[in-house]
């Protein structure tokens, strides 16, 4: 999708991220053409300050609230997130000249390696070793696994999961997917399914990984009939999309021994409740949805902004770009 604007005038430049530095500022509003006018806006300002310092930008960096982001005159959106999904509602697809682009797989290459963290601590018990610790116990364990020889199942082969794909071929699994379009091929998986067929794919991994996008098509597609349809004794990670996985019925086949364990970043309400079972699982990993965040994050995040700012202002196709339309989130 192309952007357009009015070049005659100097582009105004919003910045709502609070991770971002005056480099990074600096960085973008050159991005953004000469002569461009950048403002700053703490993430946790009021709804009247957003209000405020929307009305007067063009474009913003951030996370607005999406009835803030209806009503005002802005022209793109930049989303430092890949998740997009509050912003599919009927009155910014109704809201005309307005393009919203995510992040785009600016948080993949963390995700992924946290993804294989918490496969490599699970398989090698090393919570329960931690555990230890503080009691001074030197016991063997012992049935310890290793993902080499071993199959992943990765749902969703995307930026992120083919990034979590590429680390596990290489660490010698043999690698199955799950995409809306099997017949497109992904590097590093040796065989694609379609969603029709997700329980025959997961029936024959060790590990299953979910790495889907949100929306109203992958909430709860990992059901409780494709967790049954796991192999007893194998492992669930989600990094994707909390609301992807039937968190009711996971841990149903956790208590019960069906499944080894689970290594979790995202879930369907965050923070995780209090009262939540998966808390006190010591067979499960639970991170708390910051698998994407490294120390050069907005570094990354500022590189996709900045790219995306120079097509904007040069009126060239962007990146990223969120279908708003009515029905992309069904």
């Amino acid at each position: 999708m192309k952007s357009r604007r009015d070049v005659a005038r100097p582009l105004r430049l919003l910045v709502a991220v609070d991770a971002f530095g005056d480099e990074h500022v600096q960085a973008l509003c050159e991005a953004a053409g000469d002569g461009a006018v950048c403002d700053r806006l703490g993430q946790d300002a009021s709804a009247d300050e957003y209000r405020r310092a929307m009305a007067a930008a063009e474009v913003m960096v951030g996370w607005p609230e999406p009835d803030l982001l209806a009503a005002s005159p802005l022209r793109l959106l930049l989303l430092p997130s890949a998740g997009y999904e509050e912003y599919l509602t009927p009155e910014l697809a109704a809201r005309k000249g307005l393009v919203v682009c995510n992040a785009g797989g600016a948080y993949s290459e963390g995700v992924a390696e946290h993804c294989v963290a918490m496969m490599l601590a699970l398989v090698r018990r090393l919570p329960e070793y931690l555990r230890a610790m503080p009691g001074r116990s030197w016991e063997h364990l012992h049935r310890h696994g290793r993902l080499a020889g071993s199959t992943v199942c990765v749902i969703g082969l995307g930026t992120l999961g083919s990034a979590i794909a590429r680390r596990c071929a290489a660490l010698g699994m043999r690698v199955v997917g799950v995409r809306r379009h099997p017949d497109r091929p992904c590097p590093n998986v040796s065989e694609v399914f379609g969603p029709g067929d997700l329980t025959t794919a997961v029936a024959g991994a060790d590990h299953v990984v979910g790495a889907l996008p949100g929306g109203a098509t992958t909430r709860g597609l990992i059901s409780r009939e494709v967790l049954a349809a796991m192999k007893p004794g194998a492992y669930l990670y989600n990094v994707g999309r909390g609301p992807s996985v039937d968190e009711t019925a996971l841990v149903e086949r956790l208590a019960g021994g069906h499944l080894a364990g689970a290594g979790l970043d995202v879930f369907a309400v965050e923070p995780l409740p209090d009262d939540s079972p998966l808390w006190a699982m010591e067979n499960v990993i639970v991170t708390p949805h910051m698998a994407g965040y490294t120390w050069d994050y907005a570094d990354e995040l500022c590189d996709v902004f900045a790219s995306n700012l120079a097509r904007h202002s040069a009126g060239e196709p962007l990146h990223h770009v969120v279908d708003l339309s009515p029905g992309a989130a069904t």
